[in-house]
């Protein structure tokens, strides 16, 4: 039996097991010379590992690494400096930590890889923002710790750290990109953001009176920002608010109200629950604001006015708010809608929304966003998924993948369609069986399907084969490993024609077409 090895010796071994690994995987692996950068090794992938990217559009394909190895010794948690894992984390590049576990005389038993992005991204944000709560910026005397379990296992092999570092840097190096970009700007701050302690100078009743209506706004003389963030508050260093001269005010508390908007007898009406707020009479002002968090209202005399709070395309919002929200929109958007109004158990008389009264952006597209939301959160409820992160509408633009999942699981007749210009061994056959199984995600929530695919010949006499039909024969929680899935399901089924979502290409019905 070999003897136990030290710490560090411990570490050799790992990166020993490291680049051979990475050599024989065809990776491209560059050891950090100083111990300043945040990341042990940049491993490259060869350019040619694009596929199906153009020469003039793919970009260098590369992950920072932070190298660790574990006999047990703490249990299943690994430990960093804060200060490295802040380096590496805030890297534009895809970052991970991967561990290997092993035995006490080197040899690896299991690697598993923490990428440095959503869930673990937020945990080192929050660290770093509690640290600067504490007023510790000795931030390279302090640790984080990983729990190696939750990350992606993998076998020791050159096969096995291939896949998994292709997982944590995708071939889409741009959209990676601007997710970390967008992660790194706003992870935390819901519910947060910058706050203001301000103090004013009331000039009169009247004054006062038309700032409380909303007529006014309130002019700070003295403002003390602080920027909060995980619930956590700090002093302020921006300029954000910096020349600010208005800041809008709350009404005071009436109760509350119900807004609810129908687009039909058969489908679902949009119902808002606000408060109501009841600014002085004034002539001319209104006689009620209505407040909710996706919308606020102006009650006149002429009617109720309304409007979406916040950006409509870069305001983060929760899965249900973006439900209601988009509800309530396309029905307006449709010419058919009615509104009613309740306030302390009294609804007032439906009113017809007239045709074109709603203006703003998208208002066409608002059906397919609506049916998007209401899929998604279909399909988690099937998953047993409880989808819980924000996100905002440029999201949904980019979510193509998830879109064609949601088709195929939901659609009773799916505009999604697989085609094969020739399947071995099928001869004589005019229709097929497969499986085809994936995993999507949207917003921090993955989830795992798998289809039963009907298979028609393209045409009597040709080899080609095109899908006429999609049934659903199993849903999840993402899973971590999808080839075993998808092999286990198929024998399950009894079903020999497997389709791995690694092998096809996703085409544009209109580029397919053409």
């Amino acid at each position: 039996m070999l003897e136990a090895l030290p710490p560090d010796e411990l570490g050799d071994a790992g990166e020993d097991l490291f680049r051979s690994l990475c050599s024989r995987a065809r990776l491209t692996c560059n050891k950090s010379e100083r111990d300043r950068t945040g990341w042990d090794f940049r491993v490259e992938f060869k350019m040619d590992d694009a596929d199906g990217v153009t020469l003039d559009q793919r970009s260098p394909r590369a992950a920072q690494i932070q190298l660790k190895c574990t006999a047990g010794e703490s249990g299943t948690r690994v430990t960093a400096r804060l200060s490295s894992i802040e380096r590496l984390a805030k890297d534009a590049a895809p970052a991970a930590v991967v561990v290997f576990r092993m035995k006490p005389d080197g040899t690896p038993l299991m690697g598993y890889l923490i990428p440095l992005i959503d869930h673990e991204l937020s945990r080192i944000l929050h660290r770093l923002r509690r640290a600067e709560a504490d007023g510790r910026h000795d931030v390279n005397h302090m640790t984080i710790s990983f729990d190696y379990l939750k990350g992606r296992r993998f076998k020791p092999t050159p096969e096995g750290l291939r896949e998994a570092l292709a997982a944590a840097s995708p071939v889409n190096v741009h959209a990676y990109t601007e997710k970390k970009r967008e992660q790194l700007a706003t992870l935390g701050y819901e519910g947060g953001g910058i706050e203001a302690d301000a103090l004013v100078w009331i000039e009169s009743p009247n004054h006062l009176t038309r700032i409380l209506s909303g007529i006014e706004p309130l002019k700070p003389l003295r403002l003390q920002a602080y920027d909060r963030r995980f619930d956590i508050r700090v002093p302020y260093r921006g300029d954000l608010l910096n020349g600010v001269e208005e800041i809008s005010i709350q009404l005071p508390l009436v109760g509350p109200c119900e807004i609810v908007i129908r687009g039909g007898p058969r489908k679902p009406a949009a119902v808002y629950r606000c408060e109501a707020f009841a600014p002085p009479p004034i002539e001319g002002g209104p006689l009620m604001v209505i407040k909710h968090d996706v919308l606020s209202a102006l009650f006149t005399d002429d009617g109720l006015q309304i409007e979406t709070t916040g950006n409509f395309d870069e305001t983060p919002r929760s899965l249900d708010d973006w439900i209601l929200l988009l509800r309530g929109l396309a029905y307006m958007a449709s010419g058919i809608a009615t509104m009613e109004f309740e306030f302390r158990g009294t609804r007032l008389s439906q009113l017809a929304v007239p045709s074109g009264g709603l203006q703003g952006p998208h208002t066409e597209d608002l059906p397919r966003l609506l049916e998007f939301t209401e899929r998604w959160k279909e399909a988690n409820a099937l998953a047993g998924t409880v989808p819980w992160a924000a996100f905002s509408l440029a999201e949904i633009w980019d979510a193509n993948a998830v879109q064609m999942g949601l088709d195929m699981i939901l659609n009773p007749h799916p505009l999604a369609r697989l085609e094969f210009d020739v399947i071995e061994g099928a001869d004589d056959e005019m229709s097929l069986e497969a499986l085809y199984f994936n995993t999507i995600g949207f917003a921090q929530t993955a989830i795992t399907f798998a289809v039963r695919v009907t298979l028609d010949r393209v045409a009597k006499g040709a080899v080609g084969f095109v899908s006429t039909g999609f049934d659903l024969i199993d849903i999840r929680p993402g899973v971590l490993d999808l080839d075993a899935y998808g092999a286990e399901l198929a024998t399950i089924n009894e079903i020999q024609i497997v389709i791995n979502p690694s092998n096809l290409v996703v085409v544009d019905r209109p580029l397919l077409e053409s």
